[in-house]
C-alpha cells in the first residue's frame, strides 16, 4: 500500500507517526459553528447558545479556534467570545481530520460529505503538516487511543456496510495499525443505546482512555435496559485483554443517566422538507444516546455534558466520578448539551483536539 502524497512508500507506522492519547498536552481545540436547518432546530439558535458555552468552557484551559460558514461570522463574534477565543474564521466546511503526533494529518472520511476532503486538507495545510491519505472511511468518534499503541473501537461502526465493506475487519485493523501507529486494538461488540441509528454506535459514546491502562465506560445496573448487555460484554472484554504494553486495564464505570428521549418540540422545528433531501428523520419518543463518556479533555480540564431534568442527580454524580478518575491536576466543569445531543452526539463529537507534539 503507497502513500503517495507523503513522498513515500512506507507506512506512517514505519516512519515513526503515531495517534496521541486525547489527554496528552494539546496546542489548543477546533470546533465548528452549527448554522445547517436540515441538522438543527429552530435555525440552529438552541444549539449555537450551547455550542457557545461549550467553547468558553474549554477556552479556559486552551486556545480554541470556531470555524464558521462565511454566512455566520458576524453572529459569531458576539456570542463565541471569552478567554483565548479566536472566532469567525471564514471557511465553508463539513469537518476536520485528525492529527497524529510528529507532524501528521489524516482527513477523515465520510460518505456523501463532499467537503470533507477539502477540509481536512485546508486545516492541515494551515497548520504546515505532511498528509498521508487514508483508504478508509472513518470518524473520529470511532476510534480511542491511548497514545501508546492501543485504540479501541466498535465492530457495529466500523464493520457497518456503509463504510468499508470491502476491507473487511482484518483489512481495517491493517490501515489502523499501519496508520496511526498501533500494535493493538480492542474491538467491542456494540456502542451506546440510541447511537445505533445515526453514527452506529460510535466508541467515544461509550468508552475512553483516562490515561494509559485506565479506561471509563458507560454504564448502568438495571438489567432491563438493553445497554446492560452491551455494558457487560465490553467489561467482560476489557477484563479478560491487556493493552499493547501488557497491562491489565482498570475498568472505573461511568452511569448512564436515566433514559431520555426526545420530546415533540424536539422533533420538530426543523427545515421544511429536510428528509425529503436525505436528512435522518427525527421521532419524537426515540432514546437519545446521553452519555457522560463523550467530554473533551482539555489542558487540565475536562468539559463534561449535562442533560438536567430527571438527569441532575446523574449530571452530579458523573461529575464527581469523573473528577476522580482523572485527579487533583484536572478541573471536571459541567455544560449543559442537550441540543447538541438531538444531533445524536456531545461534546466529544463537537470538538477536535489539536496535539502539541510538534
Amino acid at each position: 500500500m503507497g502513500y503517495p502524497s507523503a513522498g513515500t512508500n512506507a507506512t506512517p507506522k514505519e516512519l515513526g507517526y503515531t495517534m496521541p492519547g486525547e489527554f496528552e498536552k494539546h496546542a489548543g481545540c477546533w470546533m465548528g459553528w452549527p448554522y445547517d436547518g436540515n441538522l438543527w432546530r429552530e435555525n440552529a439558535k438552541p444549539a449555537q447558545a450551547q455550542y457557545a458555552a461549550i467553547a468558553k468552557a474549554i477556552s479556559e484551559f486552551e486556545p480554541l479556534t470556531m470555524f464558521a460558514h462565511p454566512g455566520e461570522c458576524v453572529a459569531k463574534d458576539d456570542p463565541v467570545t471569552g478567554k483565548r477565543i479566536v472566532a469567525g474564521v471564514h471557511w465553508d466546511y463539513d469537518c476536520y481530520g485528525g492529527l497524529l503526533k510528529r507532524k501528521l494529518g489524516l482527513p477523515t472520511m465520510m460518505p456523501s460529505w463532499d467537503k470533507d476532503y477539502a477540509a481536512g486538507r485546508a486545516l492541515l495545510e494551515m497548520n504546515g503538516l505532511e498528509v498521508f491519505e487514508a483508504p478508509i472511511h472513518l470518524e473520529g468518534g470511532s476510534i480511542h487511543s491511548d497514545g501508546e499503541g492501543t485504540l479501541m473501537c466498535t465492530e457495529e461502526c466500523l464493520l457497518h456496510p456503509s463504510r468499508n465493506p470491502h476491507l473487511g475487519k482484518e483489512g481495517i485493523e491493517k490501515v489502523l495499525k499501519d496508520y496511526l501507529g498501533l500494535e493493538k486494538i480492542i474491538w467491542f461488540w456494540r456502542g451506546i443505546m440510541g447511537d445505533d441509528g445515526v453514527v452506529n454506535g460510535h466508541v467515544d459514546n461509550f468508552c475512553c482512555f483516562v490515561r494509559p491502562g485506565v479506561v471509563l465506560l458507560a454504564w448502568t445496573d438495571d438489567k432491563d435496559d438493553p445497554q446492560y448487555e452491551v455494558s457487560m460484554n465490553a467489561y467482560e472484554r476489557l477484563s479478560n485483554t491487556t493493552d499493547a504494553k501488557g497491562r491489565k486495564l482498570e475498568i472505573i464505570k461511568l452511569p448512564r443517566p436515566p433514559p431520555l428521549f426526545r420530546t415533540f418540540n424536539e422533533a420538530n422545528g426543523l427545515a421544511e422538507g429536510y428528509v425529503e433531501k436525505g436528512y435522518v428523520p427525527r421521532i419524537a419518543g426515540e432514546r437519545l444516546p446521553s452519555t457522560y463518556i463523550n467530554h473533551y479533555c482539555a489542558n487540565g480540564g475536562v468539559v463534561v455534558p449535562q442533560f438536567g431534568g430527571v438527569a441532575a442527580e446523574a449530571d452530579k454524580k458523573a461529575l464527581e466520578i469523573i473528577q476522580e478518575a482523572y485527579g487533583p491536576d484536572y478541573k471536571v466543569v459541567g455544560v449543559s448539551s442537550r441540543e447538541v445531543v438531538l444531533n445524536a452526539g456531545n461534546i466529544h463529537c463537537i470538538t477536535q483536539q489539536h496535539p502539541a507534539a510538534w
